[in-house]
């Protein structure tokens, strides 16, 4: 279902203007300049449709209030992966989601599933044709989640289906600003819709000299980041031959500004974040800014590990988790301080270690880290554990005892999802 776009476009460094774009049409207009960071809830996966992961405040010292299960009595298992918890309105939801690296599990059905925030019972659940594509999003009273299929749903906060788009190849992160619904699908066309179902944007990667050249394929992982300025996408370009990762750049209008390239590895790049006049992206085992108006580089740095997680930021400092969690400057690169992984040599999958690979959740006061709080001036454990494996065949702690998706915050809560345990409530 992947769609095939120009070698050529694709070649290194920064290409502007639109092409590789076809079968394009509409504008959703313009989101509201300035967002607001909402201390009650946690809408979006980055919190905010820039991505950063950024809340005015969080919880001091927690204890673990509630945790679900992935089986409820008289209800169908849930498989897959939790995505981060969304928060909002007394309710946290979840959606169950593939992972990209063990493909034969896109066939499994999968459900989006709210629960009480005060005591974590179910309240409700939708099954979904296929497992989510990735974190879904929350506006107002409805969400919005894709799911592995090609189909984009909403659906009410109480649980009840409202519209859906088949978009024809596995649907990816959701992000709402202002009025409309961003997401970038397998093919790594953007689409964008009103909240009530009407498609006001696409832009589609491919072009009419389709496959010259060989042309190259698309994986993605990611939500598109959204601010006034633009829409920016994370794609990995011919995943079986070069694997470039891209960070792509749009005008509101769906023209192409730019697009930057650099070859990965491993892995596949993960959700942007707009920080200012900087797009953060990270991908391998490195993270870099680029300046947003003109796809330029501003600094890169290198983690020295082969998967690095989203990234976050104050507005001050951009976080980033790889086998360290590392506090890097803004507005040069250069690393301010790091919190050291001391998980057990050997782990499963990962030569050095339990990888700190989730977007930590980021205040004006703390960075949140699993199930622990540091300052964000010098790296200062606050309060909270990070846990260690507990032996060295720890594929049960990589995947099940660790939460590896990022965390959400409220002003009294934090919420994680293991993948064995299900959501958690610390307060």
């Amino acid at each position: 279902m992947r769609r095939r776009a120009l070698l050529a476009s694709l070649a290194g460094g920064v290409a502007t203007g639109a092409a590789g774009c076809s079968s394009n049409g509409g504008s959703c207009g313009t989101p509201p300049a300035t967002v607001d960071r909402p201390n009650a809830g946690w809408p979006l996966v980055g919190n905010v449709p820039t991505n950063t992961g950024h809340a005015p405040v969080g919880p001091g010292p927690s204890d673990e209030q509630w945790a679900t299960d992935r089986e409820v009595r008289d209800r169908e298992y849930l498989f897959g992966y939790f995505s981060t918890p969304l928060v909002g309105d007394g309710r946290v939801y979840t959606a169950m989601r593939d992972s990209l690296y063990w493909s034969e599990s896109m066939a499994d059905p999968g459900h989006v599933v709210a629960y009480d925030d005060e005591d974590g019972t179910e309240a409700w659940r939708v099954e979904l044709p296929r497992l989510a594509g990735g974190s879904p999003a929350l506006a107002d009273d409805r969400m919005f989640v894709g799911d592995t299929s090609g189909t984009l749903h909403s659906v009410s906060t109480d649980g009840d289906r409202l519209w859906t788009h088949d978009l024809g190849s596995p649907v990816r992160g959701c992000t709402v600003a202002g009025d409309h619904c961003y997401v970038v699908d397998d093919s790594a066309t953007l689409h964008a819709f009103t909240l009530g179902g009407e498609r006001c944007l696409y832009r589609d990667r491919s072009g009419a000299l389709d496959g010259l050249l060989g042309g190259t394929s698309f994986q993605v992982d990611s939500a598109p980041a959204v601010d006034s300025s633009g829409v920016y996408a994370s794609v990995l370009a011919d995943p079986e031959g070069s694997r470039r990762a891209r960070l792509l750049a749009y005008e509101h209008d769906g023209t192409q500004r730019w697009s930057y390239g650099f070859p990965i590895s491993r892995g596949i790049p993960n959700t942007p974040a707009v920080v200012d006049d900087l797009v953060l992206v990270t991908a391998g085992g490195e993270i870099h800014a680029v300046e947003a108006a003109t796809g330029e580089r501003r600094w890169r740095f290198v983690t020295g590990s082969d998967t690095t997680g989203a990234p976050a930021s104050d507005g001050e400092r951009a976080y980033v988790g790889a086998k360290n969690l590392y506090a890097l400057s803004l507005a040069d690169g250069h690393e301010q301080w790091r919190v050291v992984n001391e998980a057990v040599d050997g782990s499963f999958g990962y030569e050095h270690g339990v990888p700190f690979i989730a977007r930590p959740a980021v205040t004006d006061d703390a960075v949140y880290l699993r199930a622990g709080a540091f300052d964000p001036t010098d790296g200062s454990r606050l309060w909270g554990d990070l846990g260690r494996p507990e032996s060295e065949d720890a594929a049960t702690a990589v995947f099940g005892q660790r939460p590896l998706v990022s965390p959400a915050v409220t002003a009294d809560a934090l919420y994680l999802a293991h993948q064995q345990r299900g959501v958690l409530k610390l307060a």
